[in-house]
């Protein structure tokens, strides 16, 4: 069996990790996976992701519980996942709300966690940028679990592979098969696979990483990195096969995290009072964020006015005051109309977002009652074994 290679030691009085029942592996996809035996982990609670389905039945494995949160890559792979929930041996699935809708009956299962329903309740999914491996490590804090180990999290990417062409916005689509580095191994990706550019803006995933470090931290749970090479550097490191054994020695994390900021007040708490020295300060940031389409107008007016002073005796008959004063007038109203529609887009977006999370929370509880009558019948099973020992 391969294993990553061993970390040196922090010290006499650094502490002794070892996997326990309260241990969850998190199983990236990148190439530092490739070697290390899955049925290692078969006695701990392991999470899955994406297409590594493909390799999980060459070997005849499969985790504890799958995620896909990519909105492309889940309807993508859609026959694959519900083929998945079908045959019963992983306990929970976590999907986005448009896969579910797609699935249709196949999603009808206690077992399948709605992530944007989930979301809207639970402050420790709602950091914003969306990945699957990261929120899937904060998806297993929620369920208990106080120590997570990242495996094949490697963050680095090949943005477009061979064999893959643009398709809309930040989508591709594999057309034929290529060389493809970014993953534990071949045909991870085949024809017909769609998926985003992996990084739409740099450092997306290493990013989504890093404040889920600080996410994991505030929630009192031990987050740890298999991989010394990664290039997610916020995790403290350890070696898989000391971990599985007698115990790993972290060493410490290359990016160590700020301080634990103090926790954000309820909404009605945070609100700050109204004041003239609050308004100014958002009137002006809205100014600085919207420089360009506020001088535009400022600009036009600018130039009608050095028209209007070339003109002879323009300042004798007043006009030039009177063209400033409404000059500004304009100028004044047209800003206010600006941020009043920014605010409202902004207002709407937020409802939009309240709505699609209740329609989410609605069709979970659908799904649930449906399926209370085969939830009566028994624990969950998995190759006719009860797999509740796997839980925390």
């Amino acid at each position: 069996m391969t294993y990553l290679a061993s970390m040196s030691t922090t010290g006499l009085h650094a502490p002794i990790v070892r996997a326990d029942a309260h241990t969850a592996f998190v199983l990236g996809n990148g190439p530092s996976l490739r070697g290390v035996d899955l049925a290692a982990l078969s006695d701990y609670a392991t999470i899955g992701l994406n297409a590594a389905y493909r390799y999980w039945r060459r070997i005849g494995w499969r985790p504890t519980y799958y995620a896909c949160l990519d909105l492309t890559v889940g309807l993508s792979h859609k026959a694959e996942i519900a083929a998945l929930i079908e045959e019963g041996r992983i306990e929970k699935f976590l999907l986005r709300q448009n896969l579910i809708e797609a699935l249709g009956d196949a999603a009808h299962t206690r077992r399948v966690v709605n992530f944007d329903a989930l979301r809207a309740r639970l402050e420790l999914l709602q950091e914003p940028a969306i990945t699957t491996g990261s929120h899937a490590a904060l998806w297993i804090a929620t369920l208990g679990f106080k120590k997570i180990v990242l495996l094949g999290v490697d963050g680095r990417y090949k943005e477009v592979v061979d064999g893959a062409e643009r398709r809309n916005g930040i989508e591709l689509e594999v057309v034929r098969a290529g060389e493809n580095p970014n993953y534990f191994f071949d045909g991870y990706q085949q024809p017909g696979d769609r998926y985003n550019i992996p990084n739409p803006r740099p450092g997306l995933h290493v990013g989504a990483w890093r404040a889920a470090a600080l996410l994991l931290r505030k929630a009192g749970v031990e987050a740890y990195n298999a991989n010394a090479d990664s290039a997610v550097r916020c995790f403290p490191f350890v070696d898989l096969q000391s971990l599985l054994g007698p115990g790993a020695t972290p060493s410490p994390a290359d990016e160590p995290l700020p301080a634990a900021r103090a926790p954000v007040p309820a909404q009605s708490e945070a609100v700050t009072p109204p004041s003239p020295m609050n308004a100014a300060r958002k009137l002006l940031g809205f100014l600085r964020t919207n420089l360009f389409a506020c001088l535009t107008p400022g600009a036009i007016l600018a130039i009608g006015l050095v028209a209007l002073l070339a003109e002879p005796g323009a300042f004798s008959r007043g006009f030039a005051a009177a063209y400033v004063l409404l000059s500004g007038l304009i100028w004044s109203l047209f800003i206010l109309l600006l941020y009043t529609r920014r605010a409202t887009i902004a207002q709407l977006n937020l409802m939009r977002h309240e709505i699609e999370a209740l329609k989410a929370a609605a069709d979970d509880m659908t799904r649930i009652a449906a399926d209370e009558g085969a939830l009566a019948a028994g624990p969950i099973q998995a190759d006719g074994v009860e797999n509740s020992s796997r839980r925390v």
